[in-house]
């Protein structure tokens, strides 16, 4: 009787074992099959964002030429351009901002000043998260 069990738990320790090493090899070789695919390449460019090239409007000075308004029209469309800034600093530094859609090319923009001098219009494009450069004027009320 003791030499017939020991075949037997024998025979099932050999399965067990059989059972053991193919459990932990075939997920290996499955994901083998999975692991050698080729990667698609990977194009990377620049682009500078230019300023917009004209722009068309005009301004007036009010209260003793303590405060400025532009009304632009028109200004050159950027290619790719997502979105426009149009600022307006005052002599004192202070600064007002539109920001317009892509599609928006006109806006009024308005800044009061506590000294008088020179306004600096600027006028630049985004694309997504990149800004370009300022189309700048200097504006002097007469």
């Amino acid at each position: 009787m003791g030499r017939r069990r020991r075949p037997r738990r024998v025979r099932f320790l050999v399965r067990v074992l059989i059972g053991v090493v193919l459990s932990t090899w075939l997920p290996t070789a499955a994901q083998a099959a999975f692991t050698d695919a080729d990667a698609a390449p990977v194009a990377v460019g620049t682009y500078a964002v230019p300023a917009p090239a004209s722009i068309t409007g005009t301004f007036s000075c009010q209260n003793n030429r303590l405060s400025m308004s532009v009304t632009l029209t028109d200004f050159g469309a950027v290619h790719r351009a997502t979105a426009y800034t149009v600022t307006l600093t005052a002599p004192n530094g202070q600064v007002t901002a539109n920001s317009l859609p892509a599609g928006t090319r006109a806006t009024t923009i308005t800044r009061t000043s506590t000294t008088v001098g020179t306004y600096t219009l600027r006028v630049r494009a985004s694309v997504g998260t990149w800004t370009g450069q300022n189309l700048e004027r200097v504006l002097a009320c007469p």
